[in-house]
């Protein structure tokens, strides 16, 4: 048996405890926020983990994102959607399905796959939309320097990426699960006329930004049709 200081310390320590325990118990709940006021930003930073910066953040962000594709992108940056690579999806043969060629990967599908390349290549010749082509985390990194502003013509840049990569996911799982075909062009049409309605629905102050992101609008609405009707 432990004598001496030790056991009179825990001893102690568990006297205290229980002391501190009763008054809690006994006593009523109280809120009390530092400053005064509640804040969920506040509460959000407190519990939050904090992880290493990245610089791809801003390809989230901007007046023209929408939520939904902002979330598929952040999975697909992280290469976290369930591309037929992962091990638990092996049974499924790991072909891309979108072009029955090559491995499923988020490399191959963004956009190393001939169906999504298609859909870049009627984008680029539409609203200037251009994309290098090189490892996927590369083109990350250069398109988070390239549209990395304030400017309202770049956060429709960043949009338009959320857009492309949602609706070639979208478009892959419909051959899984719904074993439902489209054509790139129908991809790009779409993603050029929610753009669109997106761009026009944004109510700016008259300036030279928002005179660039009407003219953008513009060219996805007539232009983009032009092209689309001349690839299909």
């Amino acid at each position: 048996m432990e004598i001496g200081v030790g056991l009179l310390s825990r001893i102690w320590n568990a006297l205290k405890f229980y002391t501190c325990y009763q008054n809690i118990h006994n006593g009523s709940d109280s809120i009390l926020w530092r400053g005064g006021g509640f804040s969920t930003k506040a509460v959000y930073e407190f519990f939050r983990n904090r992880g290493p910066k990245v610089g791809w953040h801003s390809l989230l962000l901007g007046p023209c994102k929408i939520p939904r594709y902002s979330f598929v992108l952040w999975m697909a940056i992280l290469e976290k959607l369930s591309t037929m690579d992962k091990p638990w999806l092996s049974h499924l043969g790991g072909v891309c399905v979108l072009c029955g060629r090559e491995m499923e990967t988020h490399e191959h599908l963004f956009f190393r796959c001939n169906y999504s390349r298609q859909c870049i290549r009627i984008l680029k010749g539409t609203v200037r939309f251009t994309w290098p082509n090189r490892a996927w985390a590369v083109d990350i990194a250069w398109a988070s320097k390239r549209w990395n502003g304030r400017h309202i013509v770049q956060a429709a840049y960043r949009a338009l990426l959320a857009a492309i990569v949602y609706h070639i996911w979208q478009e892959r799982n419909r051959r899984v699960f719904q074993q439902s075909m489209r054509p790139s062009s129908t991809i790009a049409r779409i993603v050029v006329d929610e753009m669109r309605q997106k761009i026009i629905s944004i109510e700016l102050p008259d300036s030279v930004s928002s005179r660039g992101l009407y003219r953008l609008g513009e060219s996805l609405a007539c232009q983009g049709y032009l092209d689309l009707m001349l690839d299909a």
